[in-house]
This record gives structure tokens, C-alpha cells and sequence, in this order.
């Protein structure tokens, strides 16, 4: 599975995971980022896996490559621990 709309659906009104930009704030902007990997391609997004909550601002610095990889794995493990308290994702 590639794409989940619950998934995606879930970052409205959530906190910020990346938190990486001094202009951070939680709630209305925040929105389902997808992390840069090799399974994403030409017009083509990370699985939703791969994806984290995220602000307008945090979410341009990590669409522009600026937000390092310790920030963005943090960032993951937060978002899926929250998936999993929602259950959206089971193990």
C-alpha cells in the first residue's frame, strides 16, 4: 500500500513532528510530508510510511533538502508512534 487518505487525513490540527524551523507552529498548517527516499520517484511521493506531520514552514525546509537526516528520522518515529496510537498502523 502506497497511499492512505486516513493517513494523510490525520495530520489536520496535529502537532508539528519535524519542528525544524524557527517559525514552527502546530495545528491549522500542519499537513501529512512525505520524506525524500529511494522509493519516491518522478512525480511519484514516498509510501505513506515514509511520512511525517508537518508545519508550512517545516515542510518547505523539507522539500528544499534542509532538514537533516537525525531531524527527519525523530520526526518519523514520532509520526508512526502516533499512527499506531490512532490505529492507522498495526504491527
Amino acid at each position: 500500500m502506497r497511499k492512505s487518505n486516513k493517513i494523510r487525513q490525520s495530520a489536520e490540527n496535529e502537532d508539528c513532528s519535524l519542528r525544524v524551523s524557527p517559525s514552527c507552529q502546530d495545528g491549522e498548517t500542519v499537513v501529512f510530508c512525505h520524506l525524500n527516499t529511494p522509493f519516491k520517484g518522478t512525480g511519484l511521493k514516498s509510501p505513506d510510511i515514509f511520512g511525517v506531520y508537518g508545519c508550512y514552514h517545516c515542510h518547505l525546509l523539507l522539500d528544499s533538502s534542509q532538514v537533516d537526516y537525525e531531524d527527519q528520522q525523530r520526526a518519523l518515529f514520532e509520526t508512526q508512534y502516533k499512527l499506531l496510537q490512532k490505529g492507522l498502523i498495526t504491527i
